[in-house]
């Protein structure tokens, strides 16, 4: 049923945002697609992605289990763990949405919010060592004053399905569907306190984000997106920082993929980028290498 909803829920998004003008007449670069790789249907819904000792991370989205699942670059699952089997903390996938790490804590983006009536947002802090859970940061928009169950707004500014590591930040990047531009939101990655978010800097990127990664000697920020033809693309920011984030302009480049849904990026070099798509319920999940000029 909720797979259903879920499919359903995106043919309303597609018609919704076709409203939106100009964003046929952009003119993007060409990505190129180097490598592809087919995921285990276990991970249909892979929906972050991240790399820790060679070895990529994933989990599943909305309504799948608490399990981070690993894999090799054949596309293999090596392992799987069920969080919060370690610890007394509850843990519940509502709605991951992405996945970063440092040394010393993986975060996940439990902030999926397709309808804009969530009040249980979070980011949860696992830790590297031994993958049990450190602590909940709980998170709210600092200008959302409604919560509606009964009529959810279709057309929102508070989903949220990108987060990376910046300096000592978790930042988070909205899916806006509104008007298509996408907040910058900064959290505490410290403090387990509850956070209001309030957006720092607003980007036109004319598409809806779905995934991002930060590479912070490079300086590189890399989003994926789609639009209301189902188009893929890459955004790239370079020399991105905390410091300047009113002077940055950006990069975009349309993926040549059909019938996908892309939800995760890992920065390999400057040039480079692992990307993972949904099944979207007609095949199996993938992973990507991509490539630009």
């Amino acid at each position: 049923m909720f797979k259903l909803m879920k499919r359903y829920y995106f043919i309303l998004l597609f018609i919704i945002c076709s409203c939106s003008s100009g964003q046929e007449s952009e003119v993007y670069e060409k990505a190129i697609i180097l490598e592809s790789i087919v995921l285990p249907k276990v991970i249909n819904e892979t929906s972050g992605l991240e790399i820790q000792n060679e070895v990529f991370i994933t989990h599943n989205d909305s309504g799948g289990e608490p399990i981070l699942y690993f894999f090799n670059l054949n596309g293999e699952i090596t392992n799987s763990i069920k969080l919060g089997e370690k610890s007394f903390w509850e843990i519940y996938n509502n709605d991951w949405e992405d996945i970063t790490a440092d040394e010393d804590y993986i975060f996940i983006a439990d902030t999926g919010n397709n309808f804009g009536n969530r009040g249980n947002l979070k980011i949860i802090k696992v830790k590297t060592n031994d993958f049990s859970i450190d602590g909940i940061i709980d998170v709210t928009y600092k200008d959302q004053k409604t919560f509606t169950k009964f009529i959810p707004k279709l057309k929102h500014k508070y989903d949220a399905e990108t987060l990376f590591l910046i300096e000592d930040k978790i930042a988070v990047l909205s899916k806006d569907r509104t008007n298509l531009f996408t907040d910058l939101y900064l959290i505490d990655k410290e403090s387990n306190s509850k956070q209001a978010l309030e957006s720092k800097i607003t980007y036109n990127v004319n598409s809806l984000i779905t995934g991002g990664d930060y590479n912070k000697d490079i300086r590189l920020l890399a989003l994926v997106s789609y639009n209301s033809r189902g188009n893929q693309f890459l955004i790239l920011f370079e020399d991105f920082n905390l410091e300047n984030l009113a002077e940055k302009k950006f990069r975009k480049f349309k993926i040549p993929l059909e019938r996908a849904q892309i939800e995760a990026i890992k920065i390999i070099d400057n040039n480079t980028f692992w990307i993972t798509s949904e099944d979207e319920g007609i095949g199996s999940p993938y992973m990507y290498k991509i490539s630009v000029e």
